[in-house]
């Protein structure tokens, strides 16, 4: 029975003295998980703070300076803008200088201001299942809508790339069977591309 307790004691001192032996290397390793871990949290913080402003986003005023309708619009000319933006932000800017345009609503008879051709992203601010996320933008214009300053066109390519039906977006928008076409379309009826 002693040899059993002797035999326990010396596999007992041997596991510590294993432990021990490995305890500088466990520190080593933790150290160097640590260092790693901060040059990496540096890293990151780096990049976060001194983060150039990509090129592809733009950085919008908040206040729009006056804009003058170009001296064509006084000769009847009638202008097309070939719209694919990627954020609301891009759109409320063109729908601000549209406004700006206007200097009073449109009678029955008359053309509108500009006439707006959307066959990018864009096309799912204006699905009716998204009214809630993009109330503002869809408001705005159908405002400019009913106040003649603009005729905004949408395409049902676009749509259906993107699961729209056609009875799926606001009244006020004419649908058009492809955008690209329809800006060629009004380019050859005497549109300016603005």
């Amino acid at each position: 029975m002693r040899l059993c307790y002797a035999a326990i004691g010396f596999l007992y001192k041997a596991k510590l003295k294993c432990v021990w032996s490995l305890l500088p290397v466990l520190i080593r390793n933790l150290l160097i998980l640590l260092l790693v871990a901060a040059v990496f949290w540096l890293a990151a913080e780096r990049l976060v703070n001194d983060q150039p402003v990509a090129e592809n986003t733009a950085v919008f005023q908040t206040e729009l300076e006056p804009i003058i309708p170009p001296p064509a619009s006084a000769t009847g000319q009638q202008f097309v803008a070939d719209i694919s933006v990627h954020t609301v932000e891009e759109l409320e800017v063109l729908f601000d200088r549209i406004e700006q345009l206007l200097d009073r609503p449109r009678g029955a008879d008359e053309a509108p201001l500009i006439s707006v051709v959307l066959h990018g992203p864009e096309v799912d601010f204006f699905a009716l299942q998204n009214y809630q996320q993009y109330k503002d933008i869809v408001d705005h214009a159908a405002k400019l809508s009913a106040l003649g300053a603009v005729d905004i066109n949408i395409c049902r390519t676009q749509m259906r790339v993107r699961g729209i039906e056609p009875d799926q977006v606001p009244a006020f928008l004419n649908q058009v069977p492809y955008g690209p076409g329809e800006v060629e379309r009004l380019l050859d009826e005497g549109f300016v591309v603005m």
